[in-house]
């Protein structure tokens, strides 16, 4: 075996590479930002989901449970009102809240103590440290005693059976739709400069406007064809949950001027509305 062999073809094949944006583009650009996404994934909102702590307990109990959800490390709460609240769970600034009803500490007399837990729904962790964070703020209150504890909760978005997949899901079909169809895009492109099929092309009469406008759409109907089958498999195999609120919208009557006001209410449900212009 000859050394100086071994390392002119090293030596030529690294060439090649030189010569070639589109192969170090995917060597080197795309797990760069595969790994970008995946690490904003991942690491958004390590800080603790932004809860609210909504006390209108009338006795001292209440105030004792909010001091330690307060202090609570797995959330970020803060102490605000309940119009703030539900405010804040609607327009996505919070992952939920906690509120003490005004008889809490009438609860807490009585044996069973109920407060309310309203999430935001969308991302399942959120959800689950919020929920730990109560569970372990009553029972630092109410440990000592024969309490039992039933938290209500209730979901803006989702509900209990959402999980990791139904959150990461949609952004994964995404990445791996665009990773696949560019390594079929850049793998097709070289099968084709070997074979010399561009270079034929370009000594005939066809324009490189449509050449550039054949590939675009030839490889937008394999990309729509496989965004679809994954798409398919995702809701249908994986059940990746993919729906609403389950929230209607009316307008007031049949006005149909300028700032009239638009009412969003629960489906089926028009005793529960929400007024917004």
């Amino acid at each position: 075996m000859s050394t100086r062999r071994t390392l002119a073809i090293t030596r030529r094949l690294l060439q090649g590479f030189r010569r070639d944006p589109r192969t170090l583009g995917l060597l080197f650009g795309v797990p760069i930002v595969l790994l970008a996404l995946l690490g904003y994934i991942l690491r958004s909102g390590n800080s603790g989901p932004p809860t609210g702590v909504v006390n209108q307990d009338c006795g001292p109990l209440g105030g004792q449970v909010a001091a330690v959800l307060l202090h609570a490390t797995v959330i970020d709460a803060r102490d605000m009102s309940r119009a703030d609240a539900d405010a804040g769970v609607d327009d996505g600034s919070l992952a939920g809240y906690v509120r003490l009803p005004c008889d809490f500490t009438a609860q807490a007399q009585v044996g069973r103590i109920q407060p309310v837990v309203r999430l935001e729904g969308s991302l399942p962790s959120s959800s689950i440290a919020i929920l730990q964070a109560t569970q372990q703020g009553l029972a630092a209150v109410f440990a000592p005693r024969n309490i039992v504890l039933a938290p209500q909760v209730s979901y803006a978005h989702g509900g209990p059976r959402y999980d990791q997949l139904d959150y990461f899901g949609p952004a994964f079909v995404g990445l791996i739709v665009f990773f696949l169809v560019f390594v079929v895009t850049s793998v097709s492109f070289l099968r084709e400069r070997a074979q010399g099929t561009l270079e034929r092309l370009m000594a005939t009469p066809v324009r490189r406007g449509e050449i550039v406008l054949g590939y675009m759409l030839g490889f937008s109907i394999v990309a729509l064809a496989q965004s679809a089958l994954v798409l398919l498999f995702s809701l249908y195999a994986l059940r990746v949950h993919s729906q609403g609120n389950g929230t209607c919208l009316d307008a007031d009557g049949t006005s149909r001027g300028n700032g009239a006001p638009i009412f969003q209410w629960a489906c089926n449900q028009n005793d529960s509305y929400q007024q917004w212009n």
